[in-house]
């Protein structure tokens, strides 16, 4: 496929800092799992494990952050550099003056992205093997889970991206669509403790169906049936965003 030929670029220029990103890889959830595992988990104690479905905060809070580390950096990804080759760089425009067409350029960038959510997901899941978090070899399915998540907004966040003249929206992006899911989508604590209205939302968003689905495999309670919703709203919610994104792409790279 010629969307190889995008991975492929991206690749090389990954290739110029990759010991620093598997630095960070490794680092960034031994902190955040220590800081708030260990610190805030050791606070509450095990008498509040009933609050956060039989388990402590470290597994409560780990699994959760799996699938928001990989959220956070899928919409980096699909922002600054996106706009980048959009606009900025114009790659784009030189690599739709070869063979490539709009389609290649879009699932291209949605392959490297998923290899990046790997790079992310992968040692992140090794950080949560090495406390003890898992209680199931499912568990391992965690990671492909995680990396979707990242998809889902990875497709959608580039269908935004296309849109705009500017990066001037990616603050308030960050500011009042990221940062709230990740606090209020199950990372923290549970979504029942939310207003219903709060809940609907989180519902309605693929980070909390990835939480649901990473957490059921890594301590072995999923139901089929809510497997099946979870997966089913991940696989839709990414269908629709793509096929938005490519119509995007199309409008804004061909005149």
């Amino acid at each position: 496929m010629n969307a190889t030929k995008v991975v492929h670029r991206n690749y090389l220029v990954f290739w110029r800092g990759w010991r620093s990103s598997a630095v960070f890889s490794f680092l960034n959830p031994l902190l955040f799992l220590g800081a708030m595992g260990f610190g805030i988990g050791t606070l509450l104690g095990r008498e509040h494990m009933a609050a956060f479905g039989g388990v402590g905060y470290l597994e409560f809070f780990s699994t959760g952050m799996l699938a928001a580390t990989c959220m956070q950096s899928a919409t980096f990804a699909a922002t600054y550099p996106i706009m980048a080759k959009i606009r900025w760089y114009r790659n784009y425009e030189a690599m739709l003056s070869t063979p490539l067409q709009v389609r290649d350029l879009f699932f291209g960038e949605l392959a490297w992205i998923s290899l990046t959510q790997a790079i992310v997901a992968i040692p992140f899941f090794l950080v949560m093997v090495a406390f003890g978090v898992p209680e199931t070899p499912l568990a391992i399915l965690a990671i492909p889970v995680a990396v979707l998540v990242g998809l889902n907004f990875g497709a959608a966040v580039m269908a935004y991206t296309a849109t705009l003249e500017s990066d001037t929206s990616y603050n308030w992006l960050f500011r009042f669509v990221i940062t709230p899911l990740f606090l209020f989508s199950g990372t923290f604590f549970p979504i029942d403790d939310l207003p219903r209205w709060a809940a609907s939302i989180a519902n309605a968003i693929p980070l909390y169906h990835g939480i649901e689905l990473i957490r059921g495999l890594t301590f072995g309670d999923l139901e089929p049936g809510a497997a099946a919703w979870h997966v089913a709203f991940l696989v839709v919610f990414f269908g629709v965003a793509t096929a938005v994104g490519i119509r995007n792409f199309h409008r804004r790279l061909i005149p």
